[in-house]
Protein backbone atom coordinates (compact mmCIF):
# COMPACT_ATOMS: atom_id res chain seq x y z
CA UNK A 1 0.00 0.00 0.00
CA UNK A 2 1.61 3.01 -1.03
CA UNK A 3 2.13 6.14 1.32
CA UNK A 4 -0.50 8.51 -0.60
CA UNK A 5 -3.43 5.82 0.40
CA UNK A 6 -2.40 5.48 3.88
CA UNK A 7 -2.01 8.98 4.38
CA UNK A 8 -6.11 8.93 2.44
CA UNK A 9 -6.98 6.50 4.89
CA UNK A 10 -6.06 8.31 7.84
CA UNK A 11 -7.54 11.49 6.85
CA UNK A 12 -10.83 10.05 6.47
CA UNK A 13 -11.23 8.48 9.47
CA UNK A 14 -9.70 11.49 11.45
CA UNK A 15 -12.67 13.34 9.34
CA UNK A 16 -15.42 10.63 10.42
CA UNK A 17 -14.03 10.87 14.11
CA UNK A 18 -14.28 14.61 14.23
CA UNK A 19 -17.72 14.53 12.53
CA UNK A 20 -19.25 11.63 14.93
CA UNK A 21 -17.25 14.09 17.82
CA UNK A 22 -19.11 17.08 17.11
CA UNK A 23 -22.67 15.40 16.62
CA UNK A 24 -22.42 13.69 19.81
CA UNK A 25 -21.50 16.83 21.45
CA UNK A 26 -24.57 18.09 20.26
CA UNK A 27 -26.60 15.47 21.98
CA UNK A 28 -27.20 13.08 18.75
CA UNK A 29 -24.83 9.67 18.58
CA UNK A 30 -24.79 9.01 14.64
CA UNK A 31 -24.38 5.20 16.07
CA UNK A 32 -27.86 4.91 17.41
CA UNK A 33 -31.03 4.89 15.93
CA UNK A 34 -33.31 7.90 17.60
CA UNK A 35 -36.51 9.60 17.43
CA UNK A 36 -36.66 13.74 16.66
CA UNK A 37 -39.55 14.81 19.19
CA UNK A 38 -40.49 18.41 19.62
CA UNK A 39 -42.01 20.27 22.58
CA UNK A 40 -43.85 23.77 22.70
CA UNK A 41 -43.20 26.35 25.80
CA UNK A 42 -43.92 29.75 26.31
CA UNK A 43 -40.75 30.02 28.46
CA UNK A 44 -37.65 28.34 28.19
CA UNK A 45 -35.06 30.20 30.24
CA UNK A 46 -32.25 28.31 31.88
CA UNK A 47 -32.89 25.74 28.97
CA UNK A 48 -29.77 24.95 26.61
CA UNK A 49 -28.71 22.79 23.90
CA UNK A 50 -27.63 19.75 24.85
CA UNK A 51 -29.77 19.96 28.28
CA UNK A 52 -30.82 16.18 29.17
CA UNK A 53 -33.87 15.12 28.72
CA UNK A 54 -35.02 12.45 31.47
CA UNK A 55 -37.77 9.20 32.47
CA UNK A 56 -37.65 8.79 36.33
CA UNK A 57 -34.51 10.98 36.38
CA UNK A 58 -32.34 8.62 33.75
CA UNK A 59 -31.42 10.16 30.85
CA UNK A 60 -32.54 9.55 27.61
CA UNK A 61 -32.28 11.98 24.97
CA UNK A 62 -30.96 15.44 24.58
CA UNK A 63 -32.25 18.27 23.24
CA UNK A 64 -31.10 19.10 19.64
CA UNK A 65 -31.89 22.67 19.01
CA UNK A 66 -34.58 25.58 19.97
CA UNK A 67 -36.35 27.68 17.55
CA UNK A 68 -38.89 30.24 17.39
CA UNK A 69 -42.71 28.33 16.89
CA UNK A 70 -43.72 29.43 13.32
CA UNK A 71 -47.09 30.34 13.76
CA UNK A 72 -46.66 32.13 17.30
CA UNK A 73 -43.07 33.88 17.98
CA UNK A 74 -44.07 34.66 21.79
CA UNK A 75 -43.37 30.37 21.96
CA UNK A 76 -40.73 28.41 21.53
CA UNK A 77 -40.40 24.98 19.49
CA UNK A 78 -37.32 22.59 21.66
CA UNK A 79 -36.78 19.66 19.92
CA UNK A 80 -34.95 16.81 21.38
CA UNK A 81 -33.84 13.36 20.22
CA UNK A 82 -35.23 10.05 22.11
CA UNK A 83 -33.43 6.55 21.65
CA UNK A 84 -35.50 4.29 19.53
CA UNK A 85 -35.02 1.81 22.45
CA UNK A 86 -38.00 3.80 24.57
CA UNK A 87 -41.45 3.81 23.66
CA UNK A 88 -42.45 6.82 24.51
CA UNK A 89 -46.31 7.43 24.55
CA UNK A 90 -48.23 10.21 22.26
CA UNK A 91 -49.98 11.29 25.21
CA UNK A 92 -46.79 11.86 27.10
CA UNK A 93 -46.59 14.96 29.15
CA UNK A 94 -43.09 16.91 28.62
CA UNK A 95 -41.97 18.55 31.87
CA UNK A 96 -39.74 21.81 31.85
CA UNK A 97 -38.24 21.21 35.53
CA UNK A 98 -35.28 22.71 36.77
CA UNK A 99 -32.29 20.42 37.48
CA UNK A 100 -30.59 22.33 40.51
CA UNK A 101 -29.29 26.20 41.00
CA UNK A 102 -26.38 25.55 39.07
CA UNK A 103 -27.54 22.82 36.28
CA UNK A 104 -30.30 25.22 34.63
CA UNK A 105 -33.43 23.03 33.17
CA UNK A 106 -33.86 19.81 31.98
CA UNK A 107 -37.04 17.75 30.28
CA UNK A 108 -38.69 15.46 32.17
CA UNK A 109 -40.84 13.04 29.96
CA UNK A 110 -44.15 11.42 32.23
CA UNK A 111 -46.17 8.91 31.38
CA UNK A 112 -48.26 5.13 32.87
CA UNK A 113 -46.89 3.19 30.35
CA UNK A 114 -44.78 2.10 27.54
CA UNK A 115 -46.78 2.30 24.00
CA UNK A 116 -46.80 -0.31 21.01
CA UNK A 117 -47.95 -0.06 18.02
CA UNK A 118 -49.81 3.27 16.53
CA UNK A 119 -49.80 5.05 19.91
CA UNK A 120 -46.01 5.20 20.01
CA UNK A 121 -44.85 8.84 19.53
CA UNK A 122 -42.98 8.36 15.93
CA UNK A 123 -40.23 10.94 14.62
CA UNK A 124 -41.19 14.05 13.94
CA UNK A 125 -44.24 13.86 16.36
CA UNK A 126 -45.48 16.80 19.01
CA UNK A 127 -45.53 16.18 22.74
CA UNK A 128 -47.33 18.20 25.28
CA UNK A 129 -45.55 20.02 27.83
CA UNK A 130 -45.41 22.28 31.07
CA UNK A 131 -43.17 24.27 32.62
CA UNK A 132 -42.51 23.75 36.47
CA UNK A 133 -41.15 26.00 38.78
CA UNK A 134 -38.05 25.78 40.74
CA UNK A 135 -40.46 24.91 44.20
CA UNK A 136 -42.28 22.39 42.27
CA UNK A 137 -38.97 20.52 40.70
CA UNK A 138 -37.20 20.94 44.75
CA UNK A 139 -40.47 19.90 46.51
CA UNK A 140 -42.79 18.08 43.77
CA UNK A 141 -46.09 19.26 42.66
CA UNK A 142 -48.23 17.76 44.79
CA UNK A 143 -46.47 18.12 47.94
CA UNK A 144 -45.94 21.82 47.58
CA UNK A 145 -49.32 22.45 49.68
CA UNK A 146 -48.54 20.09 52.07
CA UNK A 147 -45.59 21.83 52.64
CA UNK A 148 -47.49 25.27 52.29
CA UNK A 149 -49.76 24.36 55.47
CA UNK A 150 -47.05 22.65 57.64
CA UNK A 151 -45.17 25.98 57.17
CA UNK A 152 -47.99 27.93 58.02
CA UNK A 153 -48.82 26.13 61.50
CA UNK A 154 -45.01 26.25 62.29
CA UNK A 155 -45.42 29.90 61.42
CA UNK A 156 -48.41 30.23 63.77
CA UNK A 157 -47.04 28.42 66.37
CA UNK A 158 -43.97 30.40 66.52
CA UNK A 159 -45.78 33.50 66.68
CA UNK A 160 -48.24 32.85 69.40
CA UNK A 161 -45.25 31.25 71.85
CA UNK A 162 -43.27 34.40 71.40
CA UNK A 163 -42.50 36.56 74.75
CA UNK A 164 -44.01 33.57 76.61
CA UNK A 165 -42.62 32.88 80.03
CA UNK A 166 -39.69 30.38 80.03
CA UNK A 167 -39.38 30.79 76.54
CA UNK A 168 -35.60 31.81 75.46
CA UNK A 169 -33.87 34.00 73.15
CA UNK A 170 -33.79 38.46 73.00
CA UNK A 171 -36.97 38.50 70.85
CA UNK A 172 -39.23 36.80 73.53
CA UNK A 173 -37.41 38.94 76.69
CA UNK A 174 -38.12 41.96 74.39
CA UNK A 175 -41.81 41.13 73.44
CA UNK A 176 -42.10 40.63 77.53
CA UNK A 177 -40.57 44.12 78.09
CA UNK A 178 -42.52 45.72 75.79
CA UNK A 179 -45.85 44.17 77.56
CA UNK A 180 -44.53 45.49 80.89
CA UNK A 181 -44.14 49.29 79.29
CA UNK A 182 -47.45 48.87 77.38
CA UNK A 183 -49.07 47.96 81.04
CA UNK A 184 -46.88 51.09 83.05
CA UNK A 185 -48.12 53.20 79.82
CA UNK A 186 -52.04 52.15 80.51
CA UNK A 187 -51.87 52.66 84.46
CA UNK A 188 -50.05 56.46 83.98
CA UNK A 189 -52.57 57.11 81.47
CA UNK A 190 -55.10 56.11 84.02
CA UNK A 191 -53.37 57.92 86.78
CA UNK A 192 -53.40 60.81 84.59
CA UNK A 193 -57.31 61.00 84.08
CA UNK A 194 -57.65 60.69 87.83
CA UNK A 195 -55.49 63.58 88.30
CA UNK A 196 -57.22 65.50 85.82
CA UNK A 197 -60.74 64.81 87.17
CA UNK A 198 -59.77 65.78 90.85
CA UNK A 199 -57.68 68.91 89.47
CA UNK A 200 -61.05 70.52 87.34
CA UNK A 201 -62.05 72.02 90.09
CA UNK A 202 -58.95 73.82 90.96
CA UNK A 203 -58.74 74.80 87.82
CA UNK A 204 -62.37 76.38 87.86
CA UNK A 205 -60.94 78.29 90.89
CA UNK A 206 -57.58 79.05 88.94
CA UNK A 207 -59.49 80.83 85.98
CA UNK A 208 -61.98 82.62 88.23
CA UNK A 209 -59.15 84.54 90.40
CA UNK A 210 -57.70 85.33 86.81
CA UNK A 211 -61.07 86.58 85.83
CA UNK A 212 -61.34 88.84 89.10
CA UNK A 213 -57.07 89.87 88.87
CA UNK A 214 -58.60 90.84 85.45
CA UNK A 215 -61.64 93.18 86.58
CA UNK A 216 -59.14 94.81 89.10
CA UNK A 217 -56.79 95.91 86.37
CA UNK A 218 -59.67 97.32 84.62
CA UNK A 219 -60.56 99.77 87.36
CA UNK A 220 -56.75 100.44 87.65
CA UNK A 221 -57.05 101.75 83.93
CA UNK A 222 -57.25 105.40 85.43
CA UNK A 223 -54.09 105.22 87.80
CA UNK A 224 -52.37 103.95 84.89
CA UNK A 225 -53.06 107.08 82.60
CA UNK A 226 -52.27 108.84 85.31
CA UNK A 227 -48.97 107.38 85.47
CA UNK A 228 -48.48 107.43 81.56
CA UNK A 229 -48.93 111.10 81.63
CA UNK A 230 -46.69 112.03 84.72
CA UNK A 231 -43.84 110.17 82.47
CA UNK A 232 -44.85 112.22 79.42
CA UNK A 233 -44.38 115.33 81.62
CA UNK A 234 -40.56 114.11 82.70
CA UNK A 235 -39.71 113.26 79.50
CA UNK A 236 -41.10 116.38 78.10
CA UNK A 237 -38.86 118.49 80.59
CA UNK A 238 -35.85 116.13 79.95
CA UNK A 239 -36.09 117.24 76.18
CA UNK A 240 -36.22 121.08 76.94
CA UNK A 241 -32.67 120.51 78.59
CA UNK A 242 -29.72 121.64 77.36
CA UNK A 243 -28.81 118.26 75.98
CA UNK A 244 -28.01 119.11 72.07
CA UNK A 245 -24.55 120.45 73.59
CA UNK A 246 -23.96 116.84 75.00
CA UNK A 247 -25.14 114.55 72.13
CA UNK A 248 -23.01 117.01 70.22
CA UNK A 249 -19.70 116.46 72.06
CA UNK A 250 -20.45 112.66 72.08
CA UNK A 251 -21.20 112.42 68.24
CA UNK A 252 -17.90 114.32 68.16
CA UNK A 253 -15.99 111.70 70.39
CA UNK A 254 -17.75 108.75 67.99
CA UNK A 255 -16.07 110.55 65.12
CA UNK A 256 -12.79 110.93 66.33
CA UNK A 257 -12.68 107.26 67.18
CA UNK A 258 -14.15 105.77 64.19
CA UNK A 259 -10.89 108.13 62.64
CA UNK A 260 -8.90 105.92 65.04
CA UNK A 261 -10.43 102.54 63.91
CA UNK A 262 -9.82 103.58 60.63
CA UNK A 263 -6.16 104.62 61.12
CA UNK A 264 -5.53 101.54 63.02
CA UNK A 265 -6.73 99.27 60.87
CA UNK A 266 -5.20 100.58 57.61
CA UNK A 267 -1.98 100.31 60.14
CA UNK A 268 -3.13 96.82 60.59
CA UNK A 269 -3.46 96.24 56.95
CA UNK A 270 -0.39 97.45 56.22
CA UNK A 271 1.52 95.45 58.98
CA UNK A 272 0.04 92.01 57.47
CA UNK A 273 1.43 92.69 53.59
CA UNK A 274 4.37 93.67 55.63
CA UNK A 275 4.36 90.06 56.88
CA UNK A 276 3.19 88.39 53.80
CA UNK A 277 5.74 90.07 51.72
CA UNK A 278 8.43 89.00 55.01
CA UNK A 279 6.97 85.40 54.55
CA UNK A 280 7.45 85.50 51.26
CA UNK A 281 10.64 86.27 50.73
CA UNK A 282 11.26 84.26 53.80
CA UNK A 283 10.14 81.24 51.84
CA UNK A 284 12.47 82.13 48.93
CA UNK A 285 15.54 82.07 51.07
CA UNK A 286 14.42 78.66 52.17
CA UNK A 287 14.05 77.23 48.51
CA UNK A 288 17.25 79.14 47.38
CA UNK A 289 16.12 81.11 45.38
CA UNK A 290 18.26 84.51 45.07
CA UNK A 291 21.97 85.25 45.51
CA UNK A 292 20.35 85.61 49.68
CA UNK A 293 19.15 82.26 49.32
CA UNK A 294 21.58 80.88 47.64
CA UNK A 295 23.99 82.06 49.79
CA UNK A 296 22.02 80.54 52.59
CA UNK A 297 21.65 77.30 51.70
CA UNK A 298 25.30 76.38 49.39
CA UNK A 299 27.22 74.65 51.62
CA UNK A 300 30.09 74.25 49.29
CA UNK A 301 30.24 78.17 49.67
CA UNK A 302 30.20 78.04 53.16
CA UNK A 303 33.03 75.47 53.22
CA UNK A 304 34.83 77.52 50.67
CA UNK A 305 34.64 80.95 52.74
CA UNK A 306 36.07 78.98 55.92
CA UNK A 307 38.85 77.82 54.18
CA UNK A 308 39.67 81.44 52.62
CA UNK A 309 39.41 82.57 56.29
CA UNK A 310 41.78 80.05 57.40
CA UNK A 311 44.12 80.73 54.70
CA UNK A 312 43.92 84.22 55.37
CA UNK A 313 44.95 83.99 58.93
CA UNK A 314 47.55 81.68 58.29
CA UNK A 315 48.98 84.29 55.62
CA UNK A 316 48.90 87.02 58.37
CA UNK A 317 50.55 84.83 60.88
CA UNK A 318 53.08 84.03 58.68
CA UNK A 319 53.63 87.74 57.40
CA UNK A 320 53.94 88.66 61.08
CA UNK A 321 56.35 85.42 61.78
CA UNK A 322 58.26 86.36 58.32
CA UNK A 323 58.48 89.92 57.00
CA UNK A 324 61.50 89.27 55.35
CA UNK A 325 59.51 87.25 52.83
CA UNK A 326 57.40 89.22 51.66
CA UNK A 327 59.41 92.92 51.44
CA UNK A 328 63.32 93.36 51.69
CA UNK A 329 65.07 96.84 53.43
CA UNK A 330 68.69 97.52 53.01
CA UNK A 331 69.55 100.77 55.37
CA UNK A 332 73.02 100.83 53.94
CA UNK A 333 72.78 99.21 50.23
CA UNK A 334 73.90 95.79 51.24
CA UNK A 335 72.09 92.94 49.58
CA UNK A 336 69.48 91.31 52.20
CA UNK A 337 70.36 87.87 53.75
CA UNK A 338 67.86 84.68 52.05
CA UNK A 339 65.24 83.48 53.79
CA UNK A 340 65.38 80.54 56.34
CA UNK A 341 62.59 78.78 57.32
CA UNK A 342 61.91 78.30 60.76
CA UNK A 343 62.32 75.70 62.53
CA UNK A 344 58.74 75.65 63.71
CA UNK A 345 56.41 77.21 60.77
CA UNK A 346 52.75 77.29 61.58
CA UNK A 347 51.96 77.88 57.95
CA UNK A 348 53.73 73.87 57.53
CA UNK A 349 51.39 72.65 60.41
CA UNK A 350 48.33 73.64 58.91
CA UNK A 351 49.18 71.99 55.41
Amino acid sequence: MSREIKIGILTFLVLITMIWGYTFLKGRNLLTASNELFTTYSDVADLNVSSPVLVNGYKIGTVTKIKLNPKDVKKMDVYYLIDSEYKIPKNAIASMKSLGFVDGKGIFLEFEKECSGADCALNGDEIQGKTVGMLGSMLGEGEISEYSSELTQSVKAIIGDIGKEGQPGSINETVRQLEIISKNVAAITASTNTLITNSSANLNKTIDNMASITGALTKSNQKIEQLLANIEKITGDIAKGDLKTTIGNTNATLDASKTAIASLQTTLTSTNNTMKELDVVLSKINKGDGSLGKLMNDKQLYTNLTASTNNLNLLLQDLRLNPKRYAHFSVFGKGQKEYTLPEQDPAAKQD
